[in-house]
């Protein structure tokens, strides 16, 4: 049995039920069981409030959203179980997805492989809970109030401007121009994972010895590291965006990758047997070679009394 944990931890400056982001994925036997919990933060914009439970079963739509995406990555993966749990307020959505997969286990002898191409995966669709747009949180909810900075910034020291200075940043310290910051944002939604594309063997592999597990980590750019830094009658307010998440795949045992996939040995024992088998086998020969030549010995020796 294999297991694969990926973990995405988001960083974030505003309280909110969930902090972190992350992905479990336990492979066991032909099915991968994924849990996925993403949380963004914001203050640059009023989010609806919305508590939402999606099932696939019950909705094809977000069900055949999630299978084209993951299948255009890897044809062989089939999507079941999915099912979906919304939780946003006006400065923060949490989203919660579970989900079975089948397809991308592979036996081959004593070794199984995984294919994990999918984690990238990305679906570019507006995914709707009630009044909230819960995927496109950029073009919905962010564009709109850069744009509108924007347009502000170009007006600066023009008679009559209610606003004095705009300035738009990334990582809280990078400058870049509005448009460029505008488009940014608006092509960010939650469930895109590309900037996990870069294979395994390009990611930090560490074997650690105290619990006999492989770990690969990768920590891409954040998606959302935007802000404004607006100036108005002599007051400074600065107005953030915040999503991103870091990688860990763990298998255990001394697992290695080629590519997206990874290699476990999961052999059923036999070749185990067998070298405890001879082992057993060379002490007891050695024991007996041992006795029999303290036998001889001895028998030799009360021969010279004679």
């Amino acid at each position: 049995m294999s297991v694969i944990i990926l973990l995405l931890v988001a960083s974030s400056f505003l309280t909110a039920p969930v902090s972190a982001a992350e992905i479990t994925i336990s492979v066991e036997k032909e099915q991968v069981l994924a849990r996925i919990v993403l949380s963004v933060h914001q203050n640059i914009t009023v989010l609806p409030s919305q508590t939402s439970v999606i099932s696939g079963t019950q909705d094809a739509a977000t069900l055949s959203n999630f299978s084209e995406a993951i299948r255009k990555l890897n044809p062989n993966a089939t999507l079941s179980d999915l099912s979906l749990q919304l939780n946003s307020s006006s400065s923060w959505l949490n989203l919660t997805v579970t989900m079975s997969l089948s397809g991308i286990i592979e036996r081959h002898g004593d070794i199984s492989t995984v294919n994990t191409t999918w984690k990238a995966f990305d679906i570019s669709t507006d995914l709707r809970a009630g009044n909230l747009s819960y995927n496109l949180i950029g073009r919905k909810y962010l564009r709109p109030v850069f744009e509108y900075y924007t347009n502000a910034s170009m007006h600066v020291g023009r008679p009559n401007a209610t606003i004095t200075g705009v300035s738009f940043l990334i990582g809280g310290n990078q400058s870049i121009s509005g448009i460029e910051a505008t488009n940014r944002v608006g092509n960010a939604s939650l469930l895109d994972f590309r900037p996990l594309t870069p294979p395994l063997e390009k990611w930090t592999r560490t074997y650690h010895l105290s619990n006999d597990t492989t770990t690969w980590r990768y920590t891409p750019v954040p998606l959302l590291a935007d802000s404004i830094r607006i100036q108005e009658s002599n007051v400074t307010r600065q107005i953030t965006s915040n999503y991103g998440y870091g990688a860990e795949i763990i298998v255990p045992g001394l697992g290695r990758a080629t590519g997206n996939t990874v290699l476990v040995d999961v052999g059923t024992g036999q070749k185990e047997w067998i070298m405890t088998g001879i082992v057993v086998l060379a002490v007891v020969f050695a024991v007996a070679a041992q006795l029999l030549f303290r036998a001889r010995k001895k028998q030799l020796a009360r021969m010279r009394r004679r």
